[in-house]
C-alpha cells in the first residue's frame, strides 16, 4: 500500500501582535478540539511547540468548490527546564497504519536536542520511536537522569497504564558506542 507523504507544519501557539489574532486563536482551538475529541486527558499549553498535519478536504457549497483543512496528526515538545519533552503524539483514527506518525516525527527531528530530549512511550509504540533514534531507559537507570523528567515520568507511570522512559540518542549510542 502507497503511503501518502502530508507536509506537517508548526502550529503557531503564541499569539503575537504581528499576525492575526484571529488566525492564531483558530488554529489553536482547532488544536484543542481534536486533542479533546482523541485524547481528553491532554492539557495543552501555549508554551508548547506543536506540530501537526492537515488534510485538504474539498467541499461544495452553491456551485463553489471549498477546501477545508482538517488536523489529522499532531504532536507537541513541551519544554522542561532545559530538557525537552515529546508528548501527545496523536494520529486520526481514520489515518492510523499509513506512517503519518513517521512523518511527523521525521519533521520535529531538527529541533530537538540529542541527549536532553525525552518521552514516556507506550510499550506497543517503542519500536515507532527507535526507529527515530530514542532508546529505552531502564527503571535502574532513573536516578541518573533529570530529575524533572523522572519526577514527570513518576507522575504519570502507573501500573494501570505502564509507560516506557525514552531518551534521543545519537546514532552511535544506539550501537552502544558512546560518541564524544
Amino acid at each position: 500500500m502507497a503511503h501518502i507523504m502530508y507536509q506537517p507544519t508548526w502550529l503557531n501557539t503564541k499569539i503575537t501582535g504581528n499576525q492575526q489574532p484571529s488566525v492564531a486563536i483558530r488554529e489553536w482551538s482547532a488544536i484543542k478540539l481534536f486533542y479533546r475529541q482523541h485524547m481528553p486527558y491532554a492539557r495543552l499549553a501555549q508554551k508548547e511547540s506543536v506540530a501537526v498535519i492537515h488534510h485538504v478536504q474539498p467541499t461544495l457549497t452553491n456551485d463553489t468548490e471549498l477546501s477545508q483543512q482538517i488536523i489529522i496528526a499532531a504532536i507537541r515538545v513541551k519544554p522542561v527546564g532545559q530538557y525537552q519533552l515529546i508528548s501527545g503524539l496523536l494520529v486520526h483514527p481514520d489515518y492510523r497504519g499509513q506512517q503519518v506518525s513517521t512523518q511527523l516525527l521525521k519533521f520535529i527531528a531538527p529541533k530537538l536536542i540529542v541527549k536532553d530530549c525525552f518521552l514516556f512511550a507506550h510499550p506497543w509504540l517503542i519500536s515507532l520511536y527507535q526507529q527515530q533514534q530514542f532508546i529505552v531507559r531502564e527503571p535502574s537507570e532513573l536516578s541518573t537522569l533529570p530529575a524533572e523528567i523522572t519526577q514527570l515520568y513518576h507522575r504519570y507511570h502507573s501500573e494501570q497504564r505502564p509507560l516506557i522512559l525514552m531518551q534521543l540518542s545519537e546514532l552511535n549510542d544506539i550501537n552502544g558506542l558512546k560518541s564524544e
